[in-house]
């Protein structure tokens, strides 16, 4: 074999990443080659909508931060050292988790949740590869194209239709009936029904939510976003963050902050809300702070959480259910009947959202976390 193939795979024949990393360090020591290696990465993760200059970004990713991270939290303004980074939750933070696999596959960990007792949407169908798994929780049968788009019809309902391992709120639309036919609705577009292609997926009904929320946007699903952490030693987790979010016409069906939704930070002790934050990088320049919702103009500073109590129990029930799991980032709503519904866990929660309000290890009990696990170091 000559020296090429030997460094190259056997299929592929791309570089191998091993060889090529042992020369990278050897060439320029250990050190230097993974503070490197991290400056790549947050340079290829930066936010391409939002142009910085070069010495800009240099200045903080030396300190762990893309442009646009640092933009969104105001700094050099507020002090960087309270913040979690991008660095630390890329490469940190994702490594707490010592089962994070739990959280990859919604139909399995919504299986989960129901054992626990949990209540859940109502899971109508998971589609993969062509083959559709009517009401796979509740009597499955597998059913033609044909007639679950009848059974769609006929049941006449609002459906949500997600990737069943998607995250971000990628590729998630509202399925409804229109004059007798299915549309599928994503912000203000609508297209005729199809089946998805690729991936599996869930279609699920759509919740009603609590009047209070109703009020704040209709059109989308409001969902508290609430940070578990579970302290090394300690008999139960905590809460350490929680934010309110609110969907807006741009972001219909879901309520998707990275898209142009709206977030505010939630007291942990009273449930009331602070004022709204969008993302300034989706603002363009226009204000990104609102007191009440842009659209319904109902009031956001100050109004407070029906059931908070109810919901904090939730969370801190459901995560003390996953020992394996010291940290979690939970997406519940609450149902017109008042009950919390935990929707979605993620297993390595996107800060930015929390963060836009102020940072993470101001609070002494979560830079404490952050430290036992070995994020701070």
């Amino acid at each position: 074999m000559s020296g090429l193939q030997a460094m190259t795979e056997p299929i592929t024949g791309r570089p191998r990443s091993g060889l090529l990393r042992r020369l990278a360090v050897g060439a320029l020591g250990s050190s230097a080659f993974e503070s490197a290696r991290s400056v790549y990465r947050l340079a290829r993760g930066e936010e391409r909508s939002a142009p910085f200059p070069l010495r800009h970004k240099l200045e903080w990713w030396r300190r762990g931060f893309r442009a646009d991270s640092a933009a969104i939290y105001d700094l050099p303004r507020n002090d960087w050292r309270d913040y979690v980074s991008d660095y630390m939750r890329d490469h940190r933070c994702s490594t707490i988790n010592p089962a994070p696999g739990v959280f990859d596959q919604k139909v399995l960990f919504r299986s989960f949740l129901l054992t626990q007792g949990f209540k859940q949407a109502d899971t109508v169908a998971v589609i993969a590869a062509g083959n559709i798994l009517l009401h796979p929780f509740d009597g499955p049968r597998y059913v033609a194209r044909e007639e679950f788009e009848r059974w769609l019809v006929a049941d006449g309902g609002s459906f949500v239709m997600k990737p069943q391992d998607g995250s971000r709120g990628q590729d998630i639309f509202l399925v409804e009936v229109r004059d007798g036919a299915l549309v599928r609705r994503r912000g203000a577009r609508e297209t005729p029904f199809r089946l998805p292609q690729r991936g599996a997926t869930v279609v699920e009904r759509r919740i009603e939510q609590g009047a209070f929320w109703r009020e704040l946007s209709p059109s989308t699903t409001n969902t508290v976003r609430a940070l578990s952490m579970w302290m090394p030693g300690e008999d139960t987790p905590f809460i350490g963050c929680a934010v309110q979010r609110v969907g807006t016409a741009e972001t219909a069906p879901t309520d998707n902050w990275s898209g142009g939704g709206i977030c505010a930070p939630i007291d942990l002790a009273t449930g009331r809300l602070g004022v709204g934050r969008m993302n300034p990088l989706k603002r363009k320049g226009a204000d990104s702070v609102y007191t009440h919702h842009p659209d319904t103009g109902v009031r956001i500073d100050g109004a407070v959480l029906p059931h908070w109590d109810r919901i904090r129990d939730t969370v801190l029930r459901a995560a003390v259910s996953l020992p394996l799991n010291r940290y979690v980032g939970w997406d519940v709503v609450v149902d017109d009947a008042g009950s919390p519904v935990i929707i979605e866990a993620n297993k390595n929660t996107d800060v930015n959202l929390l963060q836009v309000h102020g940072g993470l290890l101001v609070e002494p009990r979560v830079r404490q976390f952050y430290q036992a696990v070995g994020v701070l170091r």
